[in-house]
């Protein structure tokens, strides 16, 4: 597992080639836990093989959503020539919709999976860190990239 981050690190800091936003996108992975957990509590369901599968796949798509909503912050921002603080607001408002339906739709076709035996933990968790990571997305990545970068509100 730490073979993993440390290579997942390494590609993200050879696409950003800036550490501040690689912790912005990492720092969203234990958010997800809190959706998992009480998912698994709740359902009263194992955390077996496939449910470690799940999880990485549902680090998979918070890193997607991350990455994008990052980039799109750093294109506005340089190419647009728009202030920090609009870029942010613009960035997360335009990623609204996509991150969206694209949780509400994974979250839908796993729900029939819930009762199966084998492919249940695996639903439960991809539905439960979904649930909280599309809110870590679109609420607290972008107050943790405006707290790093010290994003501030300007005087117009």
């Amino acid at each position: 597992m730490k073979t993993r981050i440390f290579s997942l690190s390494a590609v993200l800091l050879c696409l950003f080639n800036n550490w501040r936003k690689l912790f912005v996108v990492l720092v969203s992975f234990p958010f997800v836990l809190c959706g998992i957990v009480p998912m698994l509590l709740i359902t009263d369901t194992p955390f077996t093989f496939l449910a470690i599968l799940g999880f990485m796949g549902l680090i998979g798509m918070m890193v997607k959503n991350a990455i994008v909503l990052v980039d799109e912050i750093t294109r506005l921002s340089t190419e647009e020539g728009m202030h920090m603080y609009h870029a942010v607001i613009n960035a997360t408002l335009s990623r609204v919709r996509p991150v969206m339906l694209a949780s509400f739709t994974t979250i839908v076709g796993m729900i029939p999976l819930i009762p199966d035996p084998m492919y249940g933990s695996l639903a439960v968790v991809v539905i439960g860190g979904l649930f909280v990571g599309t809110i870590v997305t679109l609420l607290l990545l972008p107050l943790f990239y405006s707290m790093l970068f010290k994003v501030r509100k300007p005087n117009d």
